[in-house]
């Protein structure tokens, strides 16, 4: 009896000690991540000690500053966390980034003319103008072309597209040439793609194909940012958004999953 008993005394303070040591490897993995400062709502502050949790904040408040000065996150900038001179460096980058979006024609939801001067605002004026004429010439998509703004020889050249690329899709069985599928050069991979929607503030990913695609919770910072037409390579385990703005380094880091 009395060896049965130093057993289980060691049994239990084995089980304490693994218990202790597993304890402490969350807390080495949490404290790693709150001195990341990229991922506050990941941080435990209530595992940190005082001076853990002082490096945590200024490891944060240096990431903040980061997505602040790169002028494209603005509704992921903490600006009460900035200094008067900081934010004065802020709101340039952001007007910079706002014209640079505004410039391509292609992004109007995103275009904050509020921002702009006189002069600017005509040269986006005329950018979104040539934006929305190659769009509807694709003859691809109605619903995105602006036929109001199309002059009248305009306006019959995008009919004359649309009629083309409807009599195609029923050709080949409502599919047209221009959208087909084909497999490409990377493994497992379809090129041809293309975004229909964006839902749930990046988490899913519609495509014309009608598969819906989960993105996982680190990466909707970016997907949240894609836009619909945008061209898409699918892969089994991934999508990569080919168009402009650097999106394909972003899309190539991703980790996505089809949703059943």
């Amino acid at each position: 009896m009395k060896r049965l008993w130093v057993v289980l005394v060691v049994l239990v303070g084995f089980r304490a000690g693994h218990g202790q040591a597993q304890s402490d490897l969350d807390r080495a993995k949490n404290l790693a991540t709150c001195l990341e400062g990229r991922y506050s709502i990941l941080c435990k502050r209530s595992w940190l000690s005082p001076q853990e949790l002082q490096k945590a904040e200024g490891a944060e408040r240096r990431e903040n500053l980061k997505t602040c000065m790169s002028g494209r996150y603005t509704s992921l900038c903490k600006k009460q966390w900035l200094s008067s001179t900081e934010l004065k460096d802020v709101l340039v980058a952001e007007r910079s980034e706002n014209l640079k979006t505004c410039l391509e024609g292609r992004y109007k939801s995103l275009c904050n003319k509020n921002l702009l001067t006189g002069a600017e605002l005509e040269q986006v004026v005329t950018a979104e103008s040539r934006e929305n004429l190659k769009t509807c010439l694709s003859g691809l998509y109605r619903s995105l072309c602006d036929h109001a703004s199309l002059t009248p020889p305009q306006l019959a050249q995008v009919k004359a597209a649309e009629s083309a690329v409807a009599a195609a899709g029923s050709q080949q069985g409502g599919v047209p040439s221009s959208k087909r599928v084909r497999r490409g050069e990377r493994s497992g991979c379809e090129d041809g793609h293309w975004i229909e929607s964006v839902l749930s503030d990046g988490s899913i990913i519609k495509l014309e194909d009608g598969s819906v695609w989960e993105v996982e919770a680190g990466d909707t910072v970016d997907s949240a940012l894609w836009l619909p037409v945008s061209n898409i390579i699918a892969c089994d385990d991934k999508l990569i958004n080919t168009g402009e703005r650097g999106q394909s380094a972003f899309s190539e880091r991703s980790r996505m999953k089809k949703a059943l």
